[in-house]
């Protein structure tokens, strides 16, 4: 497969789920990139303000996902996708309004809420529209093309920041605004999906995900493996300013090393991950991946001069392969494992498991990394170890509880 095969998507609707994602992460990266000058300069928040926000509404999310998630269930995935982002892009709208810490609280609360809807119908979208096979490369290109879109929109952010006037802040939410409610009307436009249930309410209500005990034990370690979020993000960055020689400027090299990886390698990395199977292996590499690059960046912290940059290098590598093989692996299981009338409400669930890893990661891992002055990278490495180890029994019984599905072969 050529570096085209990898970055260009197939035409029809593969094609065109790209180009909504490329969108998406415009609007995204242009706010995003951006937002802390925005709430402090415009809505006038002091920092601790911005966070306490921040995770009242990831805590708002966490808990209302499943309910939210499932109505793509009752109401389809498409109209619900369309509905989310059209919200999302009113909010945007009207955040050049906002002034001081409630209206901010309220906007913010409110985003995670129509987003959590929005990414439900999405989902739910994508597993009844397209093959196995062909979900899984879809979403493969639409990452890719969502990192090309956000690194457009920083570019944008960055413009307006330079301006450094109070409309060029007000550009860092409106160009989101734009950008979303037009792709509210891209979304709208797409063909309806193929395997869409019949109108029909789902007769099981949506908690019951909730009694489904392997499911959840998949999603648990999925979220635990996807920690390398945490590290890429925050622990690593901190790692490499505290207790390396490297010079700051490093960390762009990294960034734009992962950002590189994962534009043009997303798509190859995601063969034969379609299958329950195939996931499982995707899954085990990622965590072997995690597991080896954590010993890396503790050798990073006792050495010195070019050999620090290529350790740094390495194991960002490491994790970043890390990245793409669970990546792939977790839209197998979040695909595959629900039932038919309740795929909303799962992905709700699995939702729930990355939420949790985004609320308890960053501190923990700083913690044991950073915080000990090294010795807790090999606690890490161990987590990611314990996780390869662990993802196979885990799935297999997951699938066993399912009777429409052919269980994995027992791991090795």
């Amino acid at each position: 497969m050529g570096l085209r095969d990898n970055l260009i998507p197939p035409a029809g609707l593969t094609r065109k789920l790209a180009t909504q994602n490329l969108l998406f992460g415009i609007g995204q990266g242009t706010f995003l990139t951006g937002s802390a000058v925005f709430f402090t300069q415009v809505v006038g928040l002091r920092p601790h303000e911005i966070g306490i926000g921040l995770s009242a509404a990831a805590a708002t999310a966490l808990v209302t996902s499943v309910p939210l998630s499932a109505l793509a269930d009752r109401f389809g995935s498409q109209r619900m996708w369309v509905s989310g982002v059209t919200l999302q892009g009113l909010l945007f709208a009207v955040w050049p309004l906002a002034r001081g810490f409630w209206t901010f609280l309220v906007a913010m609360i409110a985003l995670e809420l129509v987003g959590t809807v929005a990414q439900a119908g999405r989902n739910v979208y994508l597993m009844e529209s397209l093959t196995p096979e062909n979900r899984v490369r879809t979403q493969a290109f639409s990452r890719s093309w969502l990192n090309v879109g956000w690194s457009l929109g920083a570019g944008l952010a960055a413009l307006a920041l330079a301006i450094d006037t109070l409309p060029a802040y007000y550009s860092l939410v409106l160009v989101n605004s734009v950008v979303l409610l037009g792709n509210a009307v891209f979304i709208s436009r797409l063909p309806a999906p193929e395997h869409a249930r019949s109108g029909s309410a789902p007769t099981t209500r949506p908690w019951a995900v909730f009694a489904d005990r392997p499911f959840l034990a998949v999603t648990a370690v999925c979220a635990v493996l996807a920690s390398y979020i945490t590290i890429e993000m925050e622990v690593a960055p901190l790692w490499l300013l505290q207790h390396t020689d490297a010079p700051r400027w490093w960390l762009g090299v990294l960034t734009v090393t992962n950002t590189l990886m994962a534009t043009t390698m997303q798509v190859a990395m995601t063969r034969g991950s379609h299958t329950i199977g195939g996931a499982v292996r995707s899954l085990r590499l990622g965590a072997v991946a995690a597991m080896l690059g954590c010993p890396v960046y503790l050798l990073a912290g006792g050495a010195s001069g070019m050999l620090t940059l290529a350790l740094l290098l390495l194991a960002t590598v490491l994790l970043t392969l890390s990245e793409l093989w669970q990546s792939a692996g977790a839209w197998t299981m979040m695909a595959e494992l629900p039932p038919a009338d309740q795929r909303g409400a799962y992905v709700g669930a699995f939702k729930m498991g990355g939420s949790m890893q985004n609320m308890l990661a960053p501190a923990a891992l700083i913690s044991l990394a950073v915080s000990t002055g090294g010795w807790g990278w090999l606690a890490i490495s161990g987590l990611f170890a314990t996780g390869a180890l662990a993802v196979g029994p885990i799935v297999l019984r997951a699938t066993r509880s399912r009777t429409d599905l052919a269980p994995v072969p027992s791991p090795a």
